[in-house]
């Protein structure tokens, strides 16, 4: 009984227990749903702390910082971009265009991987090769390809193809293999930018000048008329997209550029080039240093042509300067025109009263004519025909000894004291001595009378000249006529008046009698010609007078006048600056350039207008043209004319000598190297050229005046030359 007590007790024991147990095991569940939760619920408020926190940030930034960050946002997105304006035109009188801007590009390629894949670059690299050396074959194909992979490897985001590529370049370039897929596809970029071109070349050039926007920098009709001709830039509102690029929008505040106006000139294309081209066979001819032509109407002051040449490290010539706007100078005998008005006013003279010449002593100093013996006692007359230093001075001296400052108050009446007042910026800056200056002396006088101890410029004394054709008016050279935008006249210029009257009619008509007698009997002859007056006078001034041990003399060689002399219409000054093959004289190295331009305005300008008679033609004055020199010699015999004696099997081209004669020279023909065919005529210029396998290009008529390019150049089969003639 015990036992089974003891049994029952053991049982209910372990009964309790494993209850005991089960409910423990309970409560640690129980336990553990509650941890869980519980972390669950912070994990809720935290988020919900966070959301609560986004929400109050944007709140903020709508409604605190929202303007701010916006206008920061387009800042770095949108910005505005200046449209440049197209520069306006020059244009010659005739409306020839003298500068132009044109639109050029710079090409270059995108060659990174991200741009144009490994499968597309290689894909189209050969055929890209093939076009690029057919447009451009300077470089072979192969150079092509290594160019284009060597870029390649280096993963080059903006590899140069070509600069100055013209619009019809580009437009080809386009559709070649690769470029065609654009630039985010092909890599292809377009650089566009504005040059100014001048189409005429060097024509003017200095006159055209230039302009730059960055320096603020120019010269010439470019840097007077800039305000003109800049136009006013645009501004477009532009919007930055993938690849760093910006790309325009459209916007109500856009501003469309407004273009710049054009600028009319007074130059006559066809007269410029015969100035320019006269001026730089002189030029070569005689290898001056430098020298001006200036060609003006007598009524209104136009320019109608102005060169300026200079000798280059080369030995060509160029323009670099404006010579006859900016280098004030000792003029030399020119001015003995502002000194016999001068004379004339103060004294009344008659111009048959004598006057020594040769050597005549002043205080310490001699002075001599250009022929040191003289011609005896002469007029004062014949003094200014032949441009005796003697004469004029002595003149000058004799009517203004215990005056002088009378003498100077008349050259500051003909304006020669001070600048013409020119658009173009750089004139120079006359000077003429007064008596109150420190370096005033007992010579000054005479030696100012004859062009010595005064600086002006070409175009100052030009004006003088054309004053005196103009019936004492003095007018402001005028170099542009007209502001246009398209056909209409913006703004349009008439001749400025600088004096109205130099001196009186009786001194006018006496100073226009002495210039003509210069050409019929002075020392400008070669002027003179059948067709036409000219009134000019010739100028000889020794530049280093003043300097000792100088080696050789230097010279600056001029002539100014006007034509027709009963009937003035135009004006026109030569100076050449330091000629070196042993001629000084104006006469001789300016005189051939001024009779060029002459003929060639009255056979043009003045065709049409009521041109004086045509005197008897002479002998002298037969039309010849070089060419083969046996049918020269026939021709000689068929006109009766005494034979030059040529070699018959020889070609020849005619030139004008010294005196103004007419001569032949043998072309001398050599092997690759352009024969000098100046003076020829057209068929046997032509058949010479043919036979060196040359392409002739012809303008003009007449006989040959000068080639392009110049003799003595080396040429090739194939090559093409151009034959100016006139």
């Amino acid at each position: 009984m015990v036992e089974e007590e003891i049994s029952m007790a053991s049982k209910v024991g372990r009964k309790n227990g494993r209850k005991e147990a089960g409910m423990g095991k309970q409560a640690e569940k129980e336990s553990g749903k509650t941890g869980f939760w519980w972390k669950v619920y912070l994990v809720y408020a935290f988020l919900l702390v966070f959301a609560v926190a986004i929400l109050v940030k944007m709140a903020q930034v709508i409604f605190v910082e929202g303007d701010e960050l916006l206008a920061l946002s387009d800042k770095q997105s949108l910005r505005y971009e200046e449209t440049e304006a197209v520069r306006g035109n020059i244009y010659s009188s005739d409306s020839s265009l003298l500068a132009v801007s044109v639109p050029l590009f710079n090409v270059r390629m995108d060659l990174h991987p991200s741009v144009v894949s490994n499968d597309t670059f290689f894909k189209y690299l050969r055929p890209l090769c093939d076009s690029l050396h057919a447009l451009y074959p300077s470089k072979s194909k192969e150079q092509y390809r290594q160019y284009l992979l060597s870029a390649r490897r280096a993963k080059k985001r903006s590899l140069l193809i070509k600069r100055d590529v013209s619009y019809m370049e580009l437009s080809r370039m386009r559709t070649f293999p690769l470029f065609e897929k654009g630039q985010f596809r092909g890599g292809f970029i377009v650089e566009e930018y504005e040059d100014r071109r001048l189409p005429n070349g060097y024509l003017a050039q200095r006159t055209i000048g230039y302009y730059n926007e960055e320096t603020k920098v120019g010269v010439g009709l470019e840097r007077a008329y800039n305000s003109d001709l800049e136009g006013t830039n645009g501004l477009r509102l532009t919007q930055k997209v993938t690849g760093n690029l910006w790309r325009p929008i459209r916007s109500e505040d856009e501003v469309e550029p407004e273009n710049g106006h054009d600028v009319i000139t007074t130059i006559d294309i066809r007269i410029q080039d015969v100035a320019e081209a006269a001026l730089k066979e002189c030029m070569e001819t005689n290898e001056a240093q430098h020298g001006c032509v200036v060609l003006m109407e007598v009524r209104t002051g136009k320019v109608v042509a102005i060169a300026n040449l200079r000798k280059q490290p080369d030995g060509s010539y160029a323009e670099v300067m404006n010579y006859a706007v900016g280098e004030a100078v000792e003029p030399g005998s020119t001015f003995k025109l502002a000194s016999t008005i001068a004379i004339l006013e103060e004294s009344h003279l008659d111009t048959s009263v004598k006057v020594p010449t040769g050597r005549l002593k002043y205080y310490s100093r001699w002075m001599n004519d250009s022929h040191r013996e003289g011609w005896g006692e002469l007029s004062f007359l014949e003094a200014f025909e032949k441009s005796s230093n003697v004469g004029i001075s002595y003149l000058a001296n004799e009517v203004f000894h215990n005056k002088q400052q009378r003498f100077v108050d008349y050259l500051c009446k003909m304006h020669l004291d001070r600048p013409l007042g020119l658009e173009i910026a750089g004139e120079g800056e006359p000077y003429i001595k007064n008596p109150s200056d420190k370096t005033w002396s007992g010579i000054s006088l005479p030696w100012m009378s004859i062009g010595y101890e005064v600086q002006v410029t070409p175009m100052q004394i030009l004006s003088l000249y054309n004053a005196v054709a103009n019936n004492g008016k003095m007018l402001k050279p005028m170099f542009v006529q007209e502001i246009r935008r398209g056909s209409e006249v913006v703004r349009s210029f008439k001749p400025t008046v600088l004096v109205d009257k130099i001196c009186s009619d009786r001194t006018l008509s006496t100073v226009q009698a002495m210039l003509q007698g210069v050409v019929e009997r002075g020392t400008a002859t070669n002027l003179r010609n059948p067709l036409y007056e000219v009134a000019a006078k010739t100028g000889t001034a020794q530049m280093n007078y003043g300097q000792r041990g100088s080696e050789r003399m230097t010279y600056r060689a001029s002539v100014v006048g006007y034509f027709p002399a009963d009937n003035p219409r135009y004006s026109c000054i030569v100076m050449i600056t330091n000629p070196q093959k042993n001629r000084i004289y104006g006469g001789s190295v300016a005189g051939p350039v001024f009779r060029e331009i002459a003929d060639k305005v009255f056979a043009t300008l003045m065709k049409g207008g009521q041109d004086p008679q045509p005197r008897h033609l002479g002998m002298e004055d037969t039309y010849m043209a070089g060419g083969c020199a046996a049918d020269i010699e026939e021709v000689y015999e068929g006109l009766g004319m005494e034979s030059p004696q040529l070699e018959p099997t020889t070609f020849v081209r005619l030139r004008e000598s010294i005196g103004g004669g007419k001569t032949f020279d043998e072309v001398g023909l050599m092997k690759d190297v352009l024969p000098n065919l100046a003076g020829m005529g057209l068929r046997d210029a032509t058949y010479l050229l043919e036979r060196y396998g040359l392409s002739v290009r012809i303008q003009g008529k007449g006989k040959v005046k000068r080639q392009e390019p110049r003799a003595g150049s080396p040429c090739r089969r194939g090559q093409t030359v151009w034959l100016y003639l006139g």
